[in-house]
């Protein structure tokens, strides 16, 4: 049977699968579609999202010390492991000290084990396409070691990442350092600070950026210089790996709990695990506010942890959820498919904005489960929120055959969707090139990309719209200086007047939601967000339903004339707003925070102007943006 009349099957059965799927919702394809995916998907220039290489030098470096079992090195090396539930005998088997014949006669019924995951796939990818051997065996061993050793010198990663995997970028995990940017990006972790549980590693931190360790303030100090230091050498986000070491649960800690946990750790005092766990959660909460401040996204391991590492519960990607809502401006990446908790993952990057899925190692974690879940997360999930690609490995070969398990498991699920009448061939190859790339490129701006709107034509169109984002795009004019309170309980809605309402006293407490609650003075970012769930969780830790109430906040703007303004406001959910004790405005009403969602024309008088709004939640996040649109730039807030 010719090639053509096996496309045409082909196309027949596909069009009958497609009649019988669970939803169709495009015409069926044209002959030749999975052809023409496949060719697509392999014609993306990869950004790969992760990656732990050692350098090419390091590589020629070790150049003589390398056999076959360095494609086994990393990954396939735990399953080894697992297979034989002997890590002495796999550590033999890697090493030099016996002939390469006898460790294979360690390592073979292992291998015959595993040979078959996903970890063990990658090496003989690896040697069949990159060294022309079919089969990893007693008979190839020897010639495979060659050419591993051979194959080690200038070169060698321009050929295997840039000529045969496609990769155009990698983003590295290998700390501190400049690397090629021909090939390379970099992200830095800075867990060193978060994952602190002694004097003695707080005081060496400190000294490693010249400050003394007196106080919390000297930590956090040492904690921005060492950040200081990733920004000059170019790091495009963050990475915090802590899922080996602990529960991905981190509260937000008030700064004067955080200063008592300190300064009982610098005296070395005996500490209880859940006071090392707040003072670990404060540090958490500061990179984060750098991250902020920065602009960069962070890269969350999540999900499988590579050894014996963590119990898997603690690496649920649910636990984080606080932190995508204290942190709406931060991107999280959340890393490698949150295996085993896809369906998780997908929720969570459904519901957040700022959550995006990235499928590092997860291909050969498992294909079937990629392959899966891809299917699921592109019907849930918007697809400029996937990052496909990253090969986690510290073997150049092995990021070559994860990329060819990765680029198949796409196109299978691509062409399934188009078979399937789920999409379009067009939808299918836009996605392959989004998922695979572009995304990538915005989400760490690579190659001057964003996720911005800003160069939406109609954003650039004289009229109302644009007068609206000129005023929307700029941080100018926020009220940042706040004194807050509550929670108070909601019943009886905005109208119902609360103490807060009788008369502004920042001496006075009353009774909220969970206890007593008194005034505290805070300030916003830069970017102007009021969070009242991580304003409030830092004064108390709260349960999720202590969220749902009334807040208060005052601010003071000082007018050098009575004068009409313009005010916009962003609320999470609705809000009542007083300016010298006349409402100008009341609604009740669900949604999310969005900065300048109303515009009001209000009136201040000479002097100081007291400004008090009250806030509803009705659940999860609970904010206010408030702007004073001030062209002459003459208008102060006031916060006593």
């Amino acid at each position: 049977m010719n090639k053509n009349i096996l496309s045409l099957l082909l196309f027949w059965l596909l069009a009958f699968a497609a009649a019988f799927s669970q939803i169709q919702i495009v015409k069926a394809p044209m002959p030749g579609f999975a052809d023409r995916i496949r060719a697509a998907v392999n014609a993306v220039r990869i950004i790969d999202t992760h990656e732990h290489l050692v350098t090419e030098e390091q590589r020629i470096a070790m150049a003589n010390d390398l056999d076959f079992t360095y494609l086994f090195q990393h990954y396939a090396k735990e399953d080894l492991i697992s297979a034989s539930n002997e890590a002495g005998i796999i550590q033999i088997a890697f090493g030099h000290s016996f002939p390469l014949q006898d460790r294979w006669q360690l390592f073979a019924p292992y291998y015959d084990a595993m040979r078959t995951t996903g970890y063990g796939r990658v090496p003989l990818i690896a040697a069949r396409d990159l060294y022309g051997i079919s089969d990893i065996n007693e008979n190839t061993i020897q010639a495979l070691s060659d050419s591993v050793r051979a194959a080690s010198v200038a070169g060698l990663y321009r050929r295997v990442l840039k000529e045969r995997a496609g990769i155009d970028l990698s983003i590295l995990d290998a700390g501190h350092q400049k690397f090629d940017p021909e090939f390379y990006r970099h992200v830095e972790r800075f867990d060193n600070f978060i994952n602190i549980s002694s004097a003695a590693r707080i005081r060496e931190l400190c000294a490693g950026y010249g400050l003394e360790s007196h106080s919390l303030d000297d930590f956090v100090l040492a904690l921005g210089r060492a950040f200081d230091q990733g920004v000059d050498f170019g790091m495009v986000g963050v990475k915090s790996a802590l899922a080996y070491q602990r529960i991905l649960k981190y509260d937000n800690i008030a700064k004067d709990r955080a200063r008592q946990l300190y300064e009982r750790m610098i005296r070395g005092e005996a500490m209880t695990l859940t006071e090392v766990k707040a003072l670990q959660d404060y540090m958490m909460h500061r990179v984060l506010d750098l991250a902020d401040e920065h602009d960069l996204p962070v890269q969350i391991h999540t999900g499988l942890q590579a050894g014996n590492g963590n119990v898997i519960t603690n690496s649920n990607p649910t636990h984080l959820a606080n932190l995508f809502m204290e942190y709406p401006n931060v991107d999280f990446c959340l890393f490698h498919g949150g295996y085993p908790y896809g369906g998780e993952l997908a929720a969570l990057a459904k519901n957040f904005p700022n959550v995006y899925i990235d499928m590092c190692w997860t291909h050969i974690i498992s294909p079937s489960y990629s392959q899966r879940y891809l299917h699921e997360w592109l019907e849930t999930v918007p697809s400029n929120k996937i990052l496909a690609f990253g090969g986690d490995y510290s073997v150049v070969e092995c990021i070559y055959g994860h990329a060819i398990i990765a680029r198949e498991n796409i196109a299978r699920v691509l062409i399934e969707k188009v078979a399937s009448g789920y999409m379009t061939e067009g939808e299918a190859v836009d996605i392959a090139r989004r998922i695979l790339r572009e995304n990538a490129l915005e989400v760490f701006h690579l190659q001057g990309k964003s996720r911005g709107v800003e160069n939406l034509a109609v954003l650039q169109k004289p009229g109302p719209l644009s007068d609206w984002w000129n005023i929307h795009k700029t941080s100018e004019g926020f009220v940042r200086y706040w004194h807050i309170i509550g929670p108070f309980p909601s019943g009886g809605g905005l109208d119902r007047p609360l103490p807060p309402e009788t008369g502004i006293d920042f001496t006075k407490s009353y009774v909220g939601v969970s206890g007593e609650v008194k005034w505290t003075k805070v300030m916003t970012p830069s970017g102007g967000y009021l969070n009242f769930r991580s304003e409030f969780s830092k004064q108390k830790q709260l349960a999720g339903s202590d969220f749902i109430g009334m807040a208060y906040a005052y601010t003071e703007v000082h007018s050098p004339d009575d004068r009409q303004v313009t005010i916009t406001l962003g609320s999470n959910d609705g809000a009542k707003m007083w300016i010298n004790g006349e409402v100008v405005y009341n609604k009740s009403l669900g949604r999310s925070a969005i900065a300048d969602q109303d515009f009001l024309q209000v009136r201040l008088k000479k002097g100081v102007n007291q400004i008090l709004i009250k806030v509803e939640n009705l659940g999860a996040n609970w904010g206010l943006y408030l702007r004073i649109v001030d062209p002459t730039n003459s208008l102060s807030t006031v916060v006593e």
